[in-house]
């Protein structure tokens, strides 16, 4: 008889513990299934884009200029005599589109219904000059000629212009202006695809950008 008053005492003792600890350990469970089911729910829409889609965060405008010249000589009587040297000089305005492609933004955790994202790389992601305002001087040698060494000089500055235009602009990431734009597309794009208006980045990677001269598909931030 005191066996089963001592059991059933420990029984009792048992259903109390779980009727007065439920609520707690619901309280802490369900914050955690609904983190999972909003962080889960936002990485799978980023996963569901386009592969090649880019969230455009902003741009830059500036101006880059880019020379190229070499010099030219006439042998006679083993004496090189120079000819002169001919340069080239290309400047026209610039404008650089910035923005993040989805596979680069992950969604780690939701605290009190803020959505806490990360960004692994923020990218160049077109170079457009305003070939309308394109300015070209030219200094021809001496005695050379302008339809000979002029126009290699120009046409060797258009090309060196072109890659180098990608280069200056991966150099104008690094900078707060930047960071708060990309900052702000994150908020957009975490509106616009999931209806969650509070978003924290909590990293922002500008260390390794990279480019890409056709920008095929953009997300319009509205």
């Amino acid at each position: 008889m005191r066996n089963l008053i001592t059991t059933l005492t420990i029984l009792l003792l048992i259903i109390a513990g779980i009727w007065f600890s439920a609520p707690k350990l619901l309280e802490r469970l369900v914050p955690h299934i609904i983190e999972k089911s909003e962080t889960q729910q936002f990485n799978d829409m980023l996963l569901d884009m386009k592969p090649d889609a880019a969230i455009q965060a902003g741009f830059i405008q500036t101006s880059h200029e880019q020379s190229w010249s070499n010099e030219a000589f006439l042998s006679f009587l083993g004496i090189e005599i120079p000819l002169g040297q001919t340069a080239a000089t290309l400047r026209a305005p610039i404008k650089v589109y910035y923005g993040v492609r989805p596979h680069a933004i992950h969604a780690l955790k939701s605290v009190k219904g803020q959505l806490h994202l990360t960004v692994d790389r923020v990218e160049v992601l077109s170079v457009d000059a305003d070939i309308s305002k394109l300015e070209i001087k030219t200094n021809i040698g001496w005695a050379r000629l302008d339809t000979m060494s002029g126009e290699e000089a120009r046409s060797r500055a258009k090309k060196a212009f072109e890659q180098s235009k990608y280069q200056a602009a991966d150099s104008m990431l690094q900078s707060l202006q930047v960071t708060a734009h990309v900052r702000e597309a994150m908020k957009a794009i975490a509106t616009q695809i999931s209806g969650i208006s509070d978003v924290y980045v909590e990293r922002l990677d500008l260390s390794t950008t990279t480019h890409n001269p056709t920008l095929p598909y953009t997300i319009p931030l509205d």
